[in-house]
C-alpha cells in the first residue's frame, strides 16, 4: 500500500507541469551536460599534462640558471607595490592620458618622414653652396676651431666691449661706407696709383695750390661738415663720457 501511494505520488509529480518544464529543460541541455561531464571526467588527465609542462619548464629554466621561486617571489612584491593606492592613483593618470599618447606616437611614425624631408633640404642645401665653391666640411672645422680659439683668448670684459661695439654707430652701414671709402684712399695713396698724385713735400704755396684741386675741396668740405657733426654729438654726450675732470685743461689750470 505504502509502495502504491509513493508511486502514485511519482506520476503526480511527473505529470506536474513544472516537472515537465524542468524536464524539457534538461532534456535540452543534455548534450551540454554530457560534455561539461566528459570535462569533468578528464580534469585529473588535464591537471596531469599541466604540472608535466610546469615541471618541464621548470627544469629547463634550473638549467638555464633562473631561480622561477625567486622570480615569482619578486613579482608577487611587485604586484604589491603596484596595487598601493599612491601607484594606483598614478597608473589612473597615466591610463586617462594614453590618448595623448597615442597621438604623440602617431608623431613619432611620421618622424622618419620628417627627417627624410630634413636631410633632403640639406643636401640640396650643401649642393648649392658647393656649386658656389663652399666646402661645408671645411668650414665647419674652422668654425670650430676658430671659436675655440677665441673662447680661449677672449676674457669676458674684452666680449662686453666687443658687444657695445657691435651696439654702437661704428659698424652702422654709413659707417662702414666711409672708413672703406677712405681705406681705398689710403691704398691708392700708398700704392701710387691715385689719379692725381702730389708731391712727396708740399710747402704753403703748395697747399694753397691744392686748395683748388676739386677733389681736395670735396674732402675739406668733408672734414668740416664731420667737424659739425663730432661737435654736436660732443655737446650731446654726458660729462662722464668725455675726458675725466682730473685730466681736462681747465682742471689742472685750477690746480
Amino acid at each position: 500500500m505504502q509502495t502504491t501511494l509513493e508511486r502514485s505520488s511519482l506520476t503526480d509529480r511527473l505529470n506536474d507541469p513544472q516537472t515537465a518544464e524542468v524536464l524539457h529543460r534538461l532534456l535540452d541541455h543534455a548534450r551540454s551536460l554530457d560534455q561539461m561531464l566528459t570535462t569533468v571526467g578528464e580534469l585529473p588527465n588535464l591537471l596531469a599534462i599541466a604540472v608535466d609542462f610546469f615541471d618541464a619548464t621548470c627544469r629547463k629554466a634550473s638549467q638555464e640558471g633562473i631561480d622561477i621561486e625567486q622570480r615569482a617571489t619578486r613579482l608577487v612584491k611587485l604586484l604589491i607595490q603596484v596595487t598601493e593606492p599612491n601607484n594606483m592613483r598614478a597608473i589612473e593618470k597615466l591610463v586617462s592620458r594614453l590618448p595623448k599618447l597615442e597621438e604623440g606616437s602617431a608623431l613619432l611614425d611620421e618622424l622618419p618622414n620628417l627627417l627624410a624631408t630634413a636631410m633632403d633640404v640639406f643636401d640640396e642645401w650643401a649642393t648649392t653652396q658647393k656649386a658656389q665653391g663652399i666646402d661645408l666640411e671645411q668650414s665647419v672645422k674652422q668654425g670650430l676651431h676658430a671659436a675655440l680659439y677665441l673662447g680661449g683668448k677672449i676674457h669676458k670684459e674684452e666680449l662686453d666691449r666687443i658687444g657695445f661695439l657691435l651696439k654702437s654707430e661704428v659698424l652702422s652701414e654709413n659707417s662702414v661706407a666711409t672708413v672703406s671709402m677712405a681705406g681705398t684712399a689710403l691704398s691708392s695713396c700708398h700704392q701710387g696709383t691715385c689719379e692725381h698724385p702730389v708731391a712727396k713735400r708740399v710747402g704753403l704755396f703748395g697747399l694753397l695750390g691744392a686748395m683748388r684741386d676739386p677733389n681736395t675741396q670735396r674732402a675739406l668740405s668733408f672734414a668740416l661738415q664731420f667737424a659739425r657733426c663730432f661737435g654736436g654729438v660732443l655737446d650731446k654726450a654726458p660729462a662722464g663720457d668725455l675726458c675725466s675732470p682730473q685730466s681736462s685743461p681747465s682742471s689742472s689750470a685750477k690746480g
